[in-house]
């Protein structure tokens, strides 16, 4: 070490020497200056103090980081807090019920776990799960410091030694299984570690008692860089944003600072420091009193004054707020843009009216006639200006062309300041105990003064100024007050005041009212235009209200009050900024309106941002020439520029802290599967902020159950009823400035049909269904077969009956026939016809088993039948059969003896009763598809045989039953195949109407031994 090293090093500590002993003085000097100071401080920073009426675990505070979510971990007497901005959530005991006991340091890691050392050891807190974190060989440790280095490695200081944990050993903590370091001591480092910090190099410094010690990257090596002169005053804490820049606090003294080797005591009669740290680049000290930036000096930020007696640890978070950690609570301090002034040196902090000069001077006019002006950060009074009225308020201020100033009162008329000389005119005829509120200027240079009983021309150039005085065109018991004039295009003039609207016409004060404003006598406090010639009209009871002039009217476009963001109806004044964006004011906050239209943003500010905290009475929005807005109030004033309010440029950290089913069940894992009875589903979500979390905005949506965004200031969506599907819950956050979050947090879930309503079921019961139908079908088919089996064999028997009934009548008939030749004694006839009988016989029953038959077989059989009458008749008839060529008769089926009795009736009933030739054809031929079968006799015919029949003897006994049996037949055929066969009797006649014989044609398909599967 050099000797100028040395040097400087006895008198650092001869300066601790001296420090240690005047301490307590210091102390109470520093208590008592800041005290006497606090006045005239200006408030940049807005202050809340947070305690265990909070929900904080205790006011004992030790040590405060902040994670990558920027939740805010605050270290206690019994434990560890949370804070998102909106609650604490407290941590006091592990999850196997082991007190943590006092948490001295905090550290989050890259993997957004928690690490905490205390007196009790070390723990980690992920995911909601604490755990102890043991050491082998160490029973009991008690941890000091912890940090955590740019490559992920964790570094942990306690009382006898320094520890080094590798980020490849942090993997270890992700399963259920208690965890034991199997470490040593870093380095063989074994001194007490206070403070760990390391620079943008990656190199890591410790504080002990002994100094400040240095770990180069690789090197498991130590070096000391600055030793302790007394090492009794450890060092409390070190921060080092470069190798080059490493600043230091021991216990009870000043910060130090070593720039390239040098180093300095930034000291100052102001502070003793408490503990360094570095945020946002720049360098903090912690001090007795406050929070102090340290660079070439310590300069104060914040103080605490004399409300926490012991402040122990400090951080600026991410939004730049600045916290501190004391054992009184935890305090938080808010930049905010607003300063609040006080008038110094009067009894009336009211200020009613502003005046900027035209050499710059800010004017303003408060109780009793008396003005202020700013100087510096100040508001003072003039007191080398007599007052303008001798009671009154000073309403309102202008500066003419020739430098007066005029001034307009509450209730004592105008008083002119011209250099120091005051004139007041009292009493002109037109401002007899009159007030006025503001003086507006027209083009010629003169003033319009606006009253409570009209407008009053003024004039300066004028040695009598009071010109002329324009009254309502409406007489009033009490005339309305007039608070000030708006000019619209062209020449139109309105206005306006408690009781509504005036148009200035031909002289007279004229009643009139904004266009789509039900309210005629709308109480209007500020009327004033934007560059998009929007005009914006400030109300009481009606919040603000967007206008436009269209034919020299004023027609309501939208309306602002509290069902569309305003926290109230009322607007005690409204202003357009530079950027034109609108402003205005109720008796609690101030808002602004920015990018009016469709994708407009609505703010508002109150005591939290900075603005003044006391109910105040009036308000009024002025706006200096570079921008500057200030707010008069009954309680002082305000100003603020809009360029550096609402910058704060962090989108929140958007969290869904919680996720309930049915109110009871938690789901912490994406994408669960739920019953169809966990269809209520609520969802917790914070923006973490922590500037202002009050002015945090939500909007979500559910995919699955509505597309559209639901925008609100509540942390908590509940969806019931929800039908079974796949959903995905979206939620969004603004800041206090209206940034939002670029991407929305999801969370997806299914809702399970049940099982009744699932595809399987549904499959089972489409095939159950299908099944079912299938049996019945299949029953059915059986039943329709089983009847159709019965009513074939019905019809079946049903024809052996009709055969039955038709073979013995033929039977009867051939008997008679073959009975009669006997007897006639014609053997050789009797033994032929006995012989073709016994054949025909043979056929007929060959053939009585069968439906169908072939044409052939059936031509066959009426050959042969014909052959037996022939015989039987002596010849006594002739017949032919023609067969049409075409036809194969060895294809073609008909039903059995369907031809014969129609034969026989043509023999017995047509030609034996017939004299001379008797002749019978029969032919066969196909016309349209059908076989056509003619038999046609030219016989007596049906009528002359029917009256010889009735002639016979017993002939009312016997009934021809041949032809009923082929028409029953054919009836039979028409059931099974519609139209299959067709009998037609035709009585054949001559020119004159005699009976020439009979034709009989039966009409067959062609296809009956395809329609009867050839059941021959």
């Amino acid at each position: 070490m050099s000797d100028r090293m040395a040097i400087q090093l006895q008198k650092v500590s001869v300066f601790y020497l001296l420090m240690r002993a005047g301490r307590f003085i210091t102390i109470l000097t520093i208590l008592l200056f800041v005290v006497a100071r606090s006045r005239a401080q200006s408030p940049q920073y807005g202050r809340t103090i947070f305690g265990t009426r909070d929900g904080l675990l205790s006011s004992k505070i030790y040590t405060l980081t902040q994670g990558q979510n920027r939740i805010l971990w605050i270290g206690t007497e019994f434990g560890v807090s949370s804070y998102d901005g909106y609650h604490f959530t407290n941590y006091q005991y592990t999850d196997s019920n082991e007190a943590l006991g006092r948490i001295l340091t905090i550290m989050a890691d890259r993997q957004q776990g928690i690490w905490l050392g205390g007196d009790k050891g070390l723990f980690y807190l992920k995911a909601g799960r604490l755990r102890k974190i043991s050491i082998q060989n160490r029973p009991s440790i008690a941890i000091e410091s912890l940090h955590t280095d740019a490559s992920g490695n964790i570094w942990m200081g306690e009382m006898n030694a320094l520890y080094k944990i590798s980020a490849a050993t942090l993997g270890s903590f992700a399963n259920d299984a208690p965890v034991v370091l199997n470490i040593k001591p870093y380095a063989g480092f074994i001194k007490r570690s206070f403070s760990i910090a390391s620079d943008n190099r990656q190199n890591v410094y410790v504080g002990s008692h002994d100094g400040i010690f240095k770990f180069s990257p690789g090197l498991e090596q130590t070096e000391l860089i600055w030793k302790n002169p007394d090492p009794f005053q450890h060092v409390m804490s070190v921060t080092a944003p470069s190798p080059d820049s490493i600043y230091w606090n021991c216990l009870g003294h000043h910060p130090s600072q070593m720039i390239n080797g040098k180093i300095t005591l930034r000291q100052s009669e102001n502070y003793i420091g408490r503990t360094v740290f570095t945020s946002h680049g720049k360098t903090f000290a912690l001090t007795t009193t406050g929070v102090a930036l340290v660079s070439d000096s310590v300069r104060h930020l914040v103080s605490f004054g004399t409300e926490a007696n012991n402040a122990v640890t400090a951080l600026v978070d991410a939004e730049e707020n600045i916290w501190i950690g004391t054992w009184e609570g935890l305090f938080k301090f808010r930049k905010t843009s607003f300063r609040q002034y006080i008038p110094e040196q009067s009894v009336h902090p009211e200020i009613f009216s502003m005046l900027e000069k035209k050499n710059g001077d800010l004017l303003f006019g408060g109780n009793r006639g008396l003005l202020f002006q700013k100087t510096q950060q100040k508001i003072l009074p003039q007191l080398h200006i007599p007052p303008l009225f001798k009671n009154s308020e000073v309403f309102c201020l202008y500066e003419d062309v020739y430098g007066a100033i005029w001034a307009g009162s509450g209730y004592e008329a105008i008083s002119r300041l011209k250099g120091n000389q005051v004139t007041h005119y009292p009493d002109t005829g037109f401002l007899k105990d009159n007030n006025c509120e503001t003086f507006f200027p027209a083009p010629d240079g003169k003033l319009f003064a606006c009253t409570e009983n009209g407008v009053t021309v003024i004039d300066p150039a004028a040695a009598q100024p009071m010109t002329a005085h324009y009254t309502f065109q409406k007489e009033y018991a009490r005339y309305p007050e007039l608070f000030n004039c708006f000019h619209g295009d062209g020449a139109n003039y309105w206005f306006y005041g408690s009781q509504g609207l005036y148009l200035l016409r031909n002289g007279k004060l004229d009643e009139d009212m904004i266009t789509g404003m039900p309210v005629k006598n709308l109480y209007i406090n500020k009327i004033v235009t934007d560059r998009k010639k929007n005009i914006w009209v400030a109300t009481f009871g009606k919040g603000l209200l967007k206008c436009r002039e269209e034919n020299g009217k004023l027609i309501l476009q939208k309306q602002y009050d509290s069902r569309n963001g305003l926290p109230s109806d009322i607007a005690l004044s409204v202003l357009v900024d530079k950027n034109d964006q609108v402003w205005w004011g109720d008796y609690m906050s101030v808002s602004v309106l920015l990018n009016a239209g469709d994708h407009e943003q609505l703010t508002t500010y109150n005591e939290k941002d900075g603005l003044p905290s006391s109910y105040y009475q009036t308000l009024k929005l002025e706006q200096q020439k570079d921008g500057t807005i200030w707010g008069l109030t009954s309680n002082g004033l305000f100003s603020f520029h809009p360029d550096s309010v609402g910058n704060n440029a962090l989108q929140p950290v958007l969290l869904i802290s919680q996720v309930k089913v049915q109110d009871s069940d938690f789901v912490h894992s994406q994408s669960p599967s739920l019953s169809y009875k966990q269809n209520s589903v609520q969802f917790v979500f914070a923006g973490v902020c922590l500037s202002d979390p009050s002015k945090v905005k939500y909007a979500y949506r559910l995919i699955g159950l509505d597309s559209n965004w639901t925008f609100t200031s509540n942390r908590i969506a509940q969806f019931n009823g929800l039908a079974p599907g796949d959903y995905r819950f979206e939620v969004k956050a603004c800041n206090n400035s209206n940034l939002w979050t670029t991407e929305p947090v999801q969370y997806s879930f299914t809702i399970r049909p049940p099982f009744w309503k699932t595809n399987a079921f549904r499959i089972f019961l489409v095939l159950f269904i299908s099944a079912v139908v299938f049996l019945v079908y299949r029953r059915r088919i059986r039943a329709v077969k089983a009847s159709a089996s019965l009513k074939q064999q019905l019809t079946e028997l049903e024809a052996r009956a009709i055969r039955a009934q038709m073979n013995p009548h033929f039977i009867f008939n051939s008997l008679n026939a073959i009975q009669e030749a006997i007897v006639t004694e014609k053997i050789d006839a009797a033994y032929d016809y006995l012989s073709r009988f016994s054949k025909l016989l043979r056929m007929v029953l060959d053939h009585s088993e069968k439906n169908l038959i072939t044409l052939a077989n059936e031509l066959e059989t009426i050959r042969l039948y014909l052959s037996l009458e022939s015989l039987r008749f002596s010849q006594s008839f002739n017949y032919k059969i023609t067969v049409n060529p075409a036809l194969d008769p060895d294809d073609i089926y008909i039903p059995t003896l369907l031809l014969q009795p129609f034969v026989e009736n043509a023999i017995w009933h047509g030609l034996i009763n017939l004299p001379g030739e008797k002749r019978l054809n029969l032919i066969f031929e196909e016309t349209n598809g059908m076989l056509e079968c003619i038999i046609e006799d030219n016989g007596v015919g049906r009528a002359r045989a029917a009256e010889i029949k009735q002639q016979k003897l017993g002939a009312a006994r016997f009934e021809s039953k041949g032809t009923r049996l082929a028409f029953q037949r054919v009836e039979l055929l028409n059931r099974e195949r519609k139209d299959s066969a067709h009998i037609e009797i035709i009585d054949l006649t001559n020119a004159q109407g005699e009976a020439t014989g009979t034709r009989v044609v039966i009409r067959l398909a062609a296809d009956l031994m395809i329609n009867k599967q050839k059941r021959i």
